[in-house]
């Protein structure tokens, strides 16, 4: 008996009324003060130098389950926050998802799902350590096409 082959998405609409979201999962949540103490510094990450942000997008589907995780490294003159967060969707039957319309997914409907988790995160790292909580901007809806970009369409009032 052989399996049927999955079932090919051919749209980011159609992929949007195929998955439910199942759960958030956190990979990470970490965070380190830079100051009292001599500290190694392990991290080549962290030899950027000055405050940075660096939001990194990753995605994997495996059988009906589609992972989209975000993680955040957040390094200010105070300390290094790490947020790894996961959105796990469900689709009623494993699919075939062409890449471009995985990555339009991943940023288009399971970002805006993982930001706050993500945000929360770092938020919760820096009052545990009792440093200043940066803060992650908002999601920039015409960034990821949810607005059309300002000069497109209807024009502001």
């Amino acid at each position: 008996m052989s399996a049927s082959p999955a079932r090919q998405v051919s749209s980011l609409e159609e992929l949007q009324q195929l998955a439910e979201l199942l759960d958030i999962v956190y990979y990470e949540v970490s965070g380190r003060r830079s100051d009292g103490f001599d500290q190694l510094n392990d991290d080549a990450e962290d030899e950027v130098g000055g405050d940075h942000a660096d939001i990194q997008l990753m995605q994997r589907m495996e059988g009906n389950r589609l992972a989209v995780r975000t993680r955040a490294l957040v390094v200010t003159s105070e300390g290094r926050l790490v947020a790894d967060v996961a959105a796990v969707f469900r689709t009623p039957e494993p699919v075939s998802i062409p890449a471009a319309i995985a990555k339009r997914f991943a940023a288009v409907i399971a970002t805006p799902v993982t930001r706050p988790y993500l945000r929360e995160a770092i938020h919760q790292a820096a009052v545990k350590l009792g440093i200043a909580a940066p803060l992650l901007s908002v999601l920039d809806l015409e960034e990821v096409g949810l607005l059309p970009a300002v000069g497109e369409g209807k024009p502001l009032p």
